[in-house]
């Protein structure tokens, strides 16, 4: 009886068409991101975003209705990458020699200079975040880019059951709650710094301070036996 699947080593054809509207998808999308990055959602128009893309106003139209609708795919492009880059180092032979509460480390440490460290990016993941409570994004747009956010998550997990295994993580936790409950405190902080100094006793000068005295102890309260 016939499975439904292509044999092995058949390669399913993709329509010229839809090739060239992945081409383009991706070629708004990352000319997009630079924009908001650099001056933020709500300061881009769309024609900028076409003119930067090299396309016309009405294309970009066709393929994304809206600039929220742009703004949540960049986003996920760029999430996307992270979780790439998740995947490529705990594939490393030099990580798989670290005990778990190190590799706990280093996978914070990627995030604080992939995601915190980015130029503008806490910030307009804050302002995607207020665009999807106003209901600028469709119920299944929110879900596919939640899904994004959260395929990073069974990394940290595994690093911290390995170090309660081989005791370089002493506390035993609700893991789910401290990894929210960090993420959320490091996206918060670089978030304001994104924004830059706004009341006169702001002091920003040892911006990444901030966020690695954050990690420092939240990394402390595993390896300390409370």
């Amino acid at each position: 009886m016939a499975s439904g699947k292509k044999p092995e080593g058949v390669r399913a054809a993709v329509p010229a068409v839809s090739m060239a509207a992945s081409a383009i998808d991706a070629q708004a999308v990352q000319c997009a991101s630079e924009l908001f990055l650099e001056r933020g959602i709500a300061a881009v128009k769309m024609t900028e975003i076409a003119e930067a893309a090299g396309m016309g106003v009405a294309t970009l139209y066709r393929h994304f209705s809206t600039k929220a609708a742009i703004a949540v795919a960049a986003a996920q492009m760029m999430w996307e990458r992270l979780m790439s880059s998740y995947d490529e180092l705990v594939a490393t032979d030099a990580y798989q020699r670290l005990d778990g509460g190190s590799r706990l480390e280093v996978l914070l440490a990627t995030y604080k200079e992939r995601v915190l460290y980015l130029p503008g990016f806490p910030a307009f993941v804050d302002e995607l975040d207020r665009l999807i409570l106003a209901g600028a994004l469709e119920g299944d747009v929110v879900r596919e880019y939640a899904y994004v956010l959260s395929c990073g998550y069974s990394h940290f997990q595994q690093a911290y059951e390995l170090g309660r295994a081989d005791g370089s993580i002493a506390r035993e936790v609700d893991f789910a709650l401290f990894y929210r409950s960090l993420a959320h405190a490091l996206m918060s902080v670089g978030s304001k710094l994104s924004r830059g100094e706004v009341l006169p006793t702001d002091d920003f000068s040892s911006a990444h301070a901030e966020l690695d005295c954050i990690i420092d102890m939240a990394i402390r309260s595993l390896r300390i036996k409370g």
